[in-house]
């Protein structure tokens, strides 16, 4: 009975170390493999970091490079201004405009018509504000022609003859937007000074308008406005040449 007893004692002891050892042995393996888990997972967080913060590096890199050129654009946007504004300059400062520009443009003129430079710089020193004048003034009228009008009393001239004005126009429009036979005052009009032997000067704009013209060893100074419904006034005036 007794040595049942130890027996039985001995084996239930035997079990529990079994149970036990089997119990310690799952537990390191659990350790084992959190721990596994753990590095490798810290592993992985590492490189993780390493790859961002190569990233991050270039990103940085690629700004850096992104603000120095937006520098050097900026540098050549400023140089581009300084030198558009230095052409404009010269361009204000070289190229005639206004009345200038017309002087010049008729300068060329004459000069592709075949006037001497020389000739022309003599009429230039010769030029004076003073100019003797008749101051006697004469006005006259005419008939501006029109797409859908052309007839009589559409020209004028002065100097006995020598200069023949004609103009053309675009034709009104009425109140109810239908073509009339007279010229808008409100539209350029173009004008033709025909001297004897045919040889024409042509002028264009809005009026009043301003020409002169040399006629047999004289000037002839026309001022052109808007007259009565349809016409043009004219007045001229004959001063010494040059």
């Amino acid at each position: 009975m007794s040595l049942g007893l130890r027996e039985s004692r001995r084996r239930r002891s035997h079990n529990f170390r079994w149970a036990l050892f089997k119990w310690m042995i799952a537990l390191i393996l659990i350790g084992a493999a959190g721990w596994y888990s753990y590095m490798a997972g810290l592993e992985l967080a590492n490189r993780k970091v390493v790859t961002l913060n190569e990233k991050n590096n270039e990103l940085e890199h690629t700004v850096q490079e992104l603000l120095d050129l937006r520098d050097k654009l900026n540098v050549e946007l400023d140089n581009t201004k300084q030198t558009a504004s230095e052409w404009e300059g010269r361009y204000r400062d070289d190229v005639p405009t206004g009345d200038l520009k017309v002087i010049v443009t008729n300068l060329q003129e004459k000069i592709s018509n075949g006037v001497s430079l020389d000739r022309l710089n003599f009429l230039i020193a010769s030029a004076e504000n003073e100019q003797v004048c008749d101051n006697n003034p004469v006005a006259k009228r005419f008939y501006v022609n029109t797409p859908i009008y052309a007839g009589v009393n559409d020209n004028v001239s002065f100097a006995r003859g020598g200069v023949t004005i004609t103009a053309n126009g675009v034709s009104a429009f009425n109140a109810e937007n239908k073509v009339e036979a007279w010229y808008d005052p409100a539209k350029p009009l173009d004008f033709v000074f025909t001297l004897l032997g045919g040889k024409k000067v042509k002028l264009s704009g809005k009026l009043p308008l301003h020409q002169s013209i040399v006629v047999n060893g004289s000037e002839y100074r026309f001022s052109l406005k808007t007259g009565a419904r349809g016409f043009v006034q004219v007045v001229g005036d004959r001063c010494d040449y040059p």
